[in-house]
């Protein structure tokens, strides 16, 4: 049946181009709904209900992440001058069409300028804007106001926040993507005409949503732009023909653009996991293309006189079985993650899987049919013998024994590194030092409180705090635990509402009567910044929110959660059932952790089902247990250096082990399927070894450099995980051609395994 389609693609090359055409242009022109996502959905883990709690509690406390403003002046924010400044910069946001709201140091109500009692809390709003507040001691208030300290103020006076509320637009990511991008990019005209009277920086989560967003975006068209432009520089050096360059480039390109086209079709939205898949389905494209190339142009010199149609049947005839195998173990490397917890990393493993699929049927439909209609190409004899690849098959030869004992210190060093392995990473550490979003970052984090929120939520606690002084104790005490730990930074609950009018009380804590009685008087301004983002009567749930400096080095996420619950449970003595942790500090950190432990089950499971396939492959256990052993070494490698040099595994970095097995597996099927054939030659190992280096290790080793240089490339984004997603890849190409020309041919030498048929 194969040798019935090859031979259709070879004789009737023009109606199979057609109907390949027809097929590909069909696909592609469904790119226009493939889309990038990088909202709270893709912090979710499969099946935890942290995202549909902190959803619901957003809803129900009516609160949001807005974009934020960090305004600085050396000259104070409540110089006169500088509040005309804030106040047109805010007038000017405020007119966009895309917010709704911009709180600020002018409109927020003041209860200390002048001291309000109890009574006259219930009056109107006193506020900077309607010349009411006693501007000799605004700045006292902002300074040691339980609400703005630290918060919309910072404690020298120098830095304000404005924050902005957005109107939510459309329904889909697209849509909710693009108004984002579009009032961020608006915000950020107007802060640059007032550049020249105060430093300003824009950040907030949404500004984290929509950077990744643009650094995604601007990574997948340029750089893949890029790896293309390297690895066809490559393959001219290598190849020294435009054919033999321009036919796997543009079946490469071609193939990840139907990709493409094919997750438009899916639905499926591209995340900072998948972000890189671009690229490498270009590099798995490739390797199947210069496979066929390089045994394409061995046979040509083979047998000259050949003719090219059958040079190419016979081509896709001695390939197909490598090949299919190839495909087939890397398939399962990237379908390993799809047991993970976290639906980006499932949906990452489904995309690669159909990704090499098409890479596959595209390469053996294209690469005939291409040359079955261009004009038989010249064949060049070149020789071999001072080609990279004898080099290695010379030291394999005669420093084998040596080569095995330098492996086994790098694995006993890497095994070191492992041990090192973290997932505690920052947003922060994904943006240069020179970047807009880390400086404003960095800023909030020290001046304004910090940006990631931990919020905890209490049950059943609404409707008594009003009547319970031993519960408002209670919360008061759990608030003060929360602001004393070193990671946190701004700390608001109902209680801040309880040290306001425990001030204008005359520093008494007022009793149930009084409180129930300010609740009933106080106006909607002040429920609206005080009351209400912390307790709901009809929910009856209070809520605490906890800002944590991302900037702080030494904090460790699950710790720190792990550890103020069992504070709550031990030393509060509450219910492990009547609280709940959940904010965007809480969804990262369930994602890394699941990340840790996923990375751990996806290796184990990938080797034992890449041996099953091996034994398919070679009908050996010798050959498979030999074939498996190198090829632990890329990954053990690249975890091994991340440990030692404390990188650790993040949203990118997490899918490199199984990229570096699917990479080294299928060389080294490759190596053994060809090293199985040139035995039957004379029956001589060593031989063996030779012949097989200077044919398919040409074909293994031009792939690896080609690829490895490409992805190099992505050491120049501005999104720090692409740079260590770039180099790691890269060095997975690398150690993986090596360990496959150097270890496997030294294990096949020294226990000169049954080679079969």
């Amino acid at each position: 049946m194969l040798n019935s389609l090859f031979n259709f693609l070879i004789n009737k090359s023009a109606l199979a181009l057609a109907l390949l055409l027809v097929l590909v242009v069909a696909l592609l022109s469904q790119i226009p709904h493939f889309s990038l996502d990088a909202s709270s959905d893709s912090l979710a883990l499969e099946g935890d209900n942290n995202l549909a709690l902190y959803e619901q509690t957003q809803k129900t406390f009516q609160t949001s992440s807005p974009l934020i403003i960090s305004y600085t002046t050396d000259d104070g924010v409540l110089d006169s001058q500088q509040i005309d400044y804030l106040r047109t910069l805010r007038d000017n946001i405020l007119a966009l069409e895309s917010v709704t709201s911009v709180s600020s140091i002018l409109d927020v109500p003041l209860f200390q300028s002048p001291p309000l009692s109890l009574l006259e809390l219930t009056g109107p709003a006193i506020t900077i804007d309607n010349n009411k507040a006693d501007m000799s001691i605004v700045a006292n208030e902002f300074n040691n106001s339980p609400l703005y300290a630290n918060n919309l103020v910072s404690l020298d006076g120098k830095t304000s926040a404005l924050l902005i509320d957005l109107k939510k637009v459309g329904q889909s990511t697209e849509e909710v993507n693009d108004a984002l991008a579009g009032a961020v990019q608006s915000i950020r005209a107007i802060m640059a005409d007032y550049s020249n009277n105060a430093q300003l920086y824009l950040g907030g989560i949404p500004l984290i949503r929509n950077d990744i967003i643009a650094y995604i975006t601007s990574d997948l068209v340029l750089f893949s732009l890029a790896v293309v432009l390297v690895m066809s520089i490559m393959m001219a050096v290598i190849f020294r023909g435009i054919r033999w360059v321009l036919l796997p480039i543009g079946i490469s390109v071609i193939g990840a653009l139907v990709m493409t086209g094919t997750l438009g079709v899916l639905g499926w939205k591209v995340t900072i996991i998948s972000s890189n898949f671009f690229s490498l389905l270009l590099v798995m494209t490739l390797s199947v293309t210069i496979h066929l190339v390089v045994r394409f142009k061995e046979l040509a010199q083979q047998t000259p006189e050949a003719d090219v149609k059958d040079l190419t049947l016979l081509t896709l005839q001695q390939m197909l079985k490598p090949c299919l195998f190839t495909t087939l173990t890397t398939i399962i490397a990237f379908a390993s993650l799809m047991i993970s917890d976290v639906r980006p990393v499932i949906d990452f493993g489904w995309m690669m899987a159909i990704g090499v699929t098409i890479a596959m049927l595209l390469s053996f439909s294209a690469f005939p049919i291409v040359m079955c209609l261009l004009p038989p190409p010249k064949i060049n004899k070149h020789s071999t013998e001072f080609a990279f690849t004898q080099k290695l098959a010379n030291f394999t030869h005669q420093y084998g024994n040596q080569l095995i004992i330098g492996l086994i210190l790098i694995v006993t060093i890497a095994l070191i590194g492992i041990n090192k392995l973290s997932v505690e990473n920052r947003f922060i550490d994904y943006f240069k030092k020179s970047s807009e979003i880390h400086q404003s970052l960095s800023l909030i984090d020290q001046q304004l409180g910090g940006t990631m929120s931990l919020e905890i939520v209490f049950d059943d606690m609404a409707n008594a705090f009003w009547v319970d002084s031993f519960l408002r104790e209670d919360i008061h005490n759990i608030h003060q635990y929360l602001d004393n730990l070193d990671a946190t930074g701004k700390v608001l609950s109902i209680d801040t509402m309880m040290q306001i009018l425990t001030q204008a009380n005359a520093g008494i804590p007022p009793n149930g009567f009084l409180l129930m009685l300010a609740k009933q008087q106080m106006p909607d301004f002040a429920k609206v910044q005080i009351l209400d983002p912390y307790l709901s009567e009809s929910e009856n749930q209070l809520r605490m929110v906890a800002r944590i400096r991302e900037t702080d080095v030494s904090l460790k996420r699950d710790e720190l959660i792990n550890e103020v619950r069992t504070h709550l449970v031990n030393e509060f003595n509450l219910k492990p059932e009547s609280f709940r942790m959940t904010g965007e500090f809480v969804l990262y950190n369930n994602l890394l952790q699941s990340l840790f432990e996923s990375q751990i089950k996806t290796i184990a499971l990938v080797f034992a089902m890449i041996f099953v396939m091996f034994l398919f492959a070679f009908k050996s256990i010798s050959l498979s247990i030999l074939a498996l052993i190198p090829n632990t070494l890329p990954s053990l490698l690249i975890l091994g250096i991340m440990g030692l040099a404390n990188i650790p595994l993040d949203l990118m970095t997490i899918t490199i082990a199984a990229i570096a097995i699917g990479i080294g597996v299928d060389n080294a099927i490759h190596y053994i399927h060809r090293y199985k054939s040139e035995f039957k030659v004379d029956q001589d190992y060593l031989a063996t070894m030779y012949r097989s280096h200077a044919s398919i290790g040409l074909a293994m080793f031009y792939t690896s450099i080609t690829v490895a240089f490409g992805f190099l490339v992505l050491a120049l984004s501005n999104f720090i995980p692409s740079i260590y997603f770039g180099i790691f890849t890269a060095i997975a190409m690398l150690s993986a051609v090596l360990v496959n020309l150097t270890l496997l041919p030294k294990l096949l030498l020294m226990f000169k395994p049954t080679m079969g048929k």
